[in-house]
């Protein structure tokens, strides 16, 4: 069965499962203590499939022994608790500067009406030997005698320009591995493939060409009928594909497949931006299986994990709960409104957070009593919590709708509009909302809605705050 068939099979599930955020999914299993200690960097990985691939050609691997004894095929100094199967058990993720590379279906193959669908590249260990091979400074990946010194040599290297096991020789810009998490028995596992410093565009669009081709020759030629018939089969409409994930999440299939690139991509981000130590500006490196990272200075050696930003989304409604206060962005692309947002500050509540934002954005007093939490999704753009709610807003002011004066309980507050934030902030009403959720919508910034998206459209599934317009509209008046 395909990758693709599988998601169809689930798509009734998913289908009804709006009421589960996009980008998480609570059946990844994201303990680490397994990998954490060996696989800090992914000549560690490396060199974890080579052994596997010398013992299998040995005929080492043997049927456990019925009798008790612990011969199975792996070296006697091998830790149980940090086994990992990278030949069959594993799957890689690649991300380069560009963005994640994944597969996208051509509209005419796609039963969407207003995205392609996109379907996540997952690697086996080799063909990521294969295409690092191709596109690093990793020499004989392919052979040679492979020394497994585990995580001694992510703490003994701060004075080599190199990592060696036996005949591999790694430089230390090698590509970033860390390890995402665990689904139905596969270990998933993030590869970054680091600028190299080129200069100009023209060597930028080189270097994505050159990775492009060696994807795609990896993936079409040398296949056996198993793989050929898989997604890696870039056939019958489907293109290899590299954007930002924010780009492409809303094309996902299925919700595993979103959370597990979700955490890929924050954990990228995390790595990016923490290069150096904040303490003493010396280098880091990652440890713990691409959890954290650590000063490479021995009188510093502090550790750095993924900071975590809070934020508040939320779906403030009027006092009779029939009208919602959407807003909009100007870089926003035509139509698209949304619940409101902002970060929390500094000695502040969530819900505090959430009127704040609210009264700043729109000039609108909510109700402390109404609020109330209704959901949580990680927002890996690149690092970001977003803690939804739902609020009522408090009466101020009779507004006239259509020439009609509404009684005090239907009334309307009055809106001013923060312009150094938002473009536009209105009330709309839940009919009107709830009819034109149909037209799809996306999160994408560089989407491009059709003539009626453009009058109006909320964003697509990847969303917190189509999750929260939708359980609104869904509620009876």
């Amino acid at each position: 069965m395909t990758q693709l068939d599988a998601t169809k099979s689930i798509e009734s599930i998913e289908s009804h499962n709006h009421h589960h955020p996009w980008y998480s999914h609570p059946d990844i299993e994201r303990d680490r203590s397994h990998v954490q200690k060996q696989y800090n960097n992914l000549s560690d990985v490396l060199n974890r499939y080579q052994k596997e691939q010398k013992q299998y050609q040995q005929n080492k691997i043997q049927e456990p022994n019925c009798n008790g004894g612990d011969d199975d095929g792996y070296d006697d100094d091998d830790d149980d608790r940090t086994i990992v199967d990278i030949s069959n058990g594993s799957k890689f993720l690649l991300i380069s500067s560009e963005g994640m590379w994944h597969q996208q279906i051509s509209s005419s193959s796609s039963q969407s009406t207003t995205t392609a669908a996109a379907l996540p590249l997952y690697l086996t260990a080799t063909q990521l030997v294969e295409v690092v091979s191709s596109t690093s400074s990793i020499d004989n990946c392919n052979g040679g005698n492979v020394n497994n010194s585990n995580s001694n040599s992510n703490e003994n290297d701060d004075n080599n320009d190199d990592y060696n096991h036996g005949e591999q020789t790694i430089a230390k810009d090698e590509p970033l591995i860390a390890y995402i998490g665990k689904y139905q028995d596969t270990d998933y596992w993030v590869v970054y493939l680091k600028d190299r410093g080129n200069n100009g565009d023209d060597d930028g669009f080189k270097e994505s060409y050159h990775l492009k081709s060696v994807l795609t020759e990896t993936f079409i030629q040398g296949n056996d009928a198993a793989t050929a018939t898989s997604t890696t089969n870039f056939s019958n409409g489907r293109l290899l594909e590299c954007k930002p994930l924010r780009e492409f999440g809303d094309s996902l299939e299925a919700s595993y497949d979103a959370g597990i690139l979700a955490t890929a991509n924050g954990l990228v981000e995390f790595h990016k931006s923490h290069g150096y130590c904040s303490y003493c500006g010396d280098p880091t490196k990652p440890s713990k299986a691409g959890g954290s990272r650590k000063c490479s200075n021995n009188n510093c050696r502090r550790s750095v994990y993924p900071r975590i930003d809070s934020a508040t989304i939320m779906l403030v409604t009027s006092p009779c709960d029939k009208y919602a206060l959407l807003g909009r962005k100007k870089s926003w692309p035509a139509g698209r409104f949304s619940t409101l947002a902002g970060f929390c500050e500094v000695g502040e509540t969530l819900e505090e957070c959430c009127q704040r934002e609210t009264f700043e954005e729109s000039g609108v007093v909510v109700d402390p009593v109404s609020v109330r939490f209704e959901a949580s999704q990680p927002w890996p753009f690149p690092r970001s919590l977003m803690v939804g709610f739902r609020a009522k807003a408090i009466s101020t002011v009779i507004t006239i709708v259509g020439g009609s004066t509404l009684s005090s309980s239907e009334s309307l507050p009055e809106i001013i509009v923060d312009t150094s934030e938002m473009e536009d902030i209105r009330w709309f009403s839940k009919e009107f909302v709830r009819e034109r959720l149909s037209l799809g919508g996306s999160t994408a910034l560089s989407f491009q809605p059709n003539d009626a998206e453009k009058e109006f459209h909320v964003p697509g599934k990847a969303s917190l705050a189509r999750y929260l317009i939708t359980n609104w509209t869904d509620e009876i008046i």
